[in-house]
Formats: structure tokens, C-alpha cells, sequence
């Protein structure tokens, strides 16, 4: 979510689009907060790639690491699978959570938003971040689409190819890219420069 674009108004109580402002920016912390745990069982798995269990395991097989996989795969796997829950989980308790505010309730926490300097970075180096994500996505497979077992990827459109990815590589891929630009955020601002704005 780019929150440079909102219109942001002197007032609280004359921000126009609160409830848009707000749901898309709680949708928005969803889908990195699954990304990240999505990403971090990803890396758990990848760990997992040395055990072998001596009995014939099937859940471990099945669903913990199926056979052939690479630690990418497991990291995409994992992480675009965590994006989705995390988004649908949220997507599911959103309304029953916001349905209780008033008008001037979502007006203000949404004028709030975008009063924050910080949190208008934040939502910016993300968003970028999800961006680069996708777009290295179709780059990478345009390039070496047997990586992902396509065929005739150098002439169709950026979107057929995105579909051929299917959904938990452009999920993970903008997740992995969404946290990507948090941390970048994170080490542009309190790192290069110490904190001052």
C-alpha cells in the first residue's frame, strides 16, 4: 500500500477514504506478518533437509519435505503459503473486527496513519519491495524458465507468466520482496542515518 498517495486532510474528521485507508493497510501488515512466518518455516524445513527418518514416514514425506525438494523450493512453498493464510486469515476476522467503529473512529486511526512519518516509509519501502519481488520473479523465469519447468515463456505476456508460476511463487515472491523492503527500510533509517528523518 502506498500511503503517499491518500489524500491526507489538516483534520481528522475530514479524511475522506478511512475505511479504505485502514483495510488496506491492516491487509497489508497481514500479508507480511504470514510472508514471515511463512518464510521463517520455510527456513525450519530447509533445516529439516538433513534428517532423513529411518521408518517410512509419510507425513514427514507428505508434508515436510516431499521428495525432490530444493531448499528454494521449500522457501517459496512455505512463504507464499504463509502470505495467502495470513491475508485470508485476516480478510475472514476483518470485518467482524471493524464493523463495531464509528465514522469518526476510522477517520481518525486512518488520519493517524498518514500523520505518521514512519509509518508512510515503512509503507513505501514495502510496497517497493513486493514490486521488485515480482518483477525479479517474471525476470528470472523469462531468463530460465526450465528453473520452474515452463516452456515457451520468452514469448507470452508478463501476466500469462505469472500464471504459469502459479500462485505460491508470485505470492512468495512478493512476500519475500515485501520484507525485503521493511529491511531495507529498517537499515536505511536506523542505520545509515541514525535515526534523524
Amino acid at each position: 500500500m502506498l500511503t503517499t498517495f491518500w489524500p491526507h486532510t489538516e483534520y481528522a474528521e475530514d479524511q475522506p477514504f478511512p475505511k479504505l485507508i485502514l483495510t488496506s493497510h491492516v491487509l497489508d501488515r497481514s500479508f507480511q506478518a504470514g510472508s514471515l512466518l511463512g518464510s521463517t518455516t520455510g527456513l525450519i524445513r530447509i533445516g529439516l533437509l538433513a534428517y532423513q527418518p529411518t521408518s517410512n514416514n509419510k507425513f514427514y514425506t507428505r508434508y515436510i519435505i516431499p521428495p525432490g525438494s530444493t531448499p528454494a523450493t521449500l522457501l517459496m512453498r512455505s512463504t507464499g503459503t504463509g502470505a495467502v493464510i495470513g491475508l485470508g486469515a485476516m480478510a475472514a476476522m476483518l470485518p467482524y473486527y471493524l464493523v463495531k467503529w464509528d465514522p469518526i473512529e476510522w477517520q481518525d486511526r486512518s488520519w493517524r496513519l498518514l500523520e505518521n512519518p514512519g509509518q508512510v516509509e515503512v509503507d513505501t519501502w514495502g510496497f517497493a519491495g513486493a514490486v521488485m519481488g515480482v518483477t525479479g520473479l517474471v525476470v528470472l523465469a523469462r531468463r530460465n524458465g526450465r528453473m520452474f519447468q515452463l516452456t515457451g515463456h520468452e514469448e507470452v505476456s508478463s501476466l500469462v507468466l505469472l500464471r504459469a508460476l502459479g500462485w505460491r511463487n508470485v505470492f512468495a515472491s512478493a512476500g519475500m520482496g515485501s520484507l525485503s523492503g521493511v529491511l531495507g527500510y529498517l537499515g536505511w533509517r536506523y542505520g545509515v542515518m541514525g535515526g534523524k528523518r
